[in-house]
């Protein structure tokens, strides 16, 4: 009850929702004693570039910046949208916090700014998002202990670095180089936290799928592989064909084409897979998939410096091209931010207007020189993420593969909005009846049980606890997966000798967090009303008759 005459506390605005967030807070280190030496118009210029520096960044992998406090920075990877690899997209976001404001200091030296540095902590866990405050003032934040630990761990990082939970380093282990810091006492808590000082980017290393440890044949998709396997021989014989392989996250796209590939290059040594593949956060990075297509054609990884780059290109080119190649090393090179000679880089400034029909022509000459020596696969990978610049580029080279032994293989999730989407309509436009449309559905019930039975020999596991993770999984292989390793995360299942037994904390299947992020990140690209709607449907059940979900939903009178 509130006092007579005193006015009533503001109600909150906004709704709230629990949710798993990924929460960085980023410091810069040494300002006080920076501060102090540097004139105070100067000190908040240097303030304002490194917080534009490190905006920029978290605007670059998706993120939120929720708040400015100081000289810090609060970021969300998670909200209000989600990403599957929100956790990696922080670690990388502070990797390159660390880099820029490295850069800062290093260009600012003569002012005073010697010594800047920014210190990254990072944590992951479930969190409760929200608008909170009142009609007067308010802000879209995160409560939750997840956000204190992030904040703790900032603080105890040393300047220039990434200091992680492990909660969040079991998401990138196998991306990143950490040194195991051990269990830190933070202030407020009283169990001790595992830390990870992340030092980089393993080299050449990408995000893989799987029970690591554990493999199975490829289950119910034969139809699948075949098709491609054809499509390959129609290629091989020097009639080029396009091939797309569509479907929802965890079918087993990528799994699909390895399998291919292993085919391919144990019964035609001599062909070359050329494979290029696009970054969930790379949509605003321009050619990045034709940057990554250029790498694995010459025999380079993304981490390989420029001297290396350098060196493959100009080695590859004149094999295949002989006295004629520094017309395409000039634009490949251009494409690939290699530093050029002079001449070279004035034929690039004279010609900027053509240049992407110039990276058309260089590409093609070379994918036309080296499919004379022996038949290519070109492969795309997840172009729902490719970026717009990488489309028109593709666009015009996927016309090119006709005359060509060449298969060209786009693979997508079904997501018409995307901009890599045109690159499906265009080979359905183009190659009409010659294009290979290979869709993947869910596994059936039958090859799910196989294909646990395959990853998996488990004794004891009761069949009702087995029916469970199928019915969780729906015939998704990478959900099957992530079962399994949630199962064995959690000591529900363990090995005995070289069998698995099933323990009594197997009654209690869950959804394990790796899907968390997958599923919330398809939830949140949804209209507002269909939303809402997937929520309710939720509170009523897995199953239920529709008119239910429709009386539930009818506006109140």
């Amino acid at each position: 009850m509130s006092v007579s005459g005193a006015p009533s506390p503001a109600k909150p605005t906004g709704s709230s929702e629990r949710r798993p967030l990924t929460v960085l807070f980023a410091d810069l280190a040494g300002s006080t004693a920076i501060a102090e030496r540097m004139d105070p118009e100067d000190w908040t210029a240097l303030v304002g570039e490194a917080f534009a520096r490190l905006n920029r960044t978290v605007d670059r992998y998706g993120g939120t910046v929720a708040r400015l406090m100081g000289d810090g920075v609060l970021a969300f990877f998670g909200a209000p949208v989600a990403h599957e690899d929100d956790p990696e997209r922080a670690v990388r976001c502070g990797l390159d916090m660390v880099q820029a404001i490295d850069e800062l200091g290093a260009a600012q030296q003569a002012a005073g700014a010697s010594g800047l540095r920014v210190r990254v902590g990072v944590n992951t866990g479930p969190v409760v998002v929200g608008v909170v405050g009142t009609d007067k003032a308010s802000e879209y934040t995160a409560m939750g202990d997840t956000v204190n630990v992030a904040a703790r761990m900032q603080a105890s990082a040393r300047p220039g670095s990434v200091l992680v939970t492990a909660a969040t380093h079991r998401f990138v282990a196998t991306l990143v180089d950490a040194v195991d810091v051990g269990l830190l006492e933070l202030k407020g808590k009283t169990d001790a936290v595992h830390a990870y000082e992340i030092t980089g980017l393993k080299r050449g290393a990408v995000q893989t799928r799987g029970l690591a440890g554990f493999h199975s044949p490829l289950i119910g998709r034969d139809t699948e592989l075949g098709r491609l396997e054809q499509a390959f021989d129609v290629a091989r014989a020097g009639q080029g064909r396009v091939a797309t392989v569509l479907g929802e996250p965890g079918m087993g796209k990528s799994r699909l084409l390895a399998e291919l590939r292993g085919r391919v290059e144990l019964k035609h040594p001599s062909a070359r897979w050329v494979e290029g593949r696009c970054l969930s956060y790379g949509e605003a990075m321009p050619y990045h998939l034709v940057l990554d297509l250029v790498r694995s054609l010459i025999g380079v990884t993304a981490g390989a410096d420029e001297s290396q780059v350098a060196d493959a290109l100009q080695s590859r080119l004149r094999d295949l091209l002989g006295d004629d190649w520094r017309e395409a090393y000039t634009y490949l090179g251009h494409l690939l931010s290699l530093t050029l000679d002079a001449d070279m880089q004035a034929r690039v400034s004279m010609l900027e207007i053509e240049t992407i029909k110039r990276y058309v022509s260089s590409l093609v000459a070379v994918l036309r020189a080296a499919g004379a020596r022996a038949p290519l696969v070109l492969v795309c990978d997840d172009i729902h993420w490719a970026d717009t610049s990488s489309v028109e580029v593709l666009q015009q080279v996927m016309t090119s593969v006709a005359g060509l032994p060449a298969l060209f293989i786009l693979s997508s999730r079904a997501e018409r909005a995307s901009p890599g989407w045109r690159l499906v309509a265009a080979a359905r436009d183009v190659f009409g009846d010659a294009l290979t449309e290979v869709r993947l559905e869910p596994l059936s019930m039958d090859a799910s049980r196989e294909l646990v039975s395959n990853l998996l020999t488990i004794e004891s596991l009761p069949a009702d606890t087995r029916d469970l993770i199928l019915a969780r999984a729906e015939g998704n292989p990478f959900f099957v997966e992530e079962v399994i390793r949630m199962l064995i995360d959690r000591g529900a299942i363990v090995r005995e000798g070289d069998r698995w037994v099933a323990t009594d904390r197997v009654a209690g299947v869950e959804i394990p967090d790796t899907l968390h992020g997958l599923l919330l990140a398809r939830i949140d690209r949804l209209p507002q009303e269909s939303k809402r709607t997937l929520r309710v449907a939720s509170v009523i059940g897995r199953q239920f008759a529709v008119t239910v979900l429709e009386r539930v939903l009818e506006p109140k009178q």
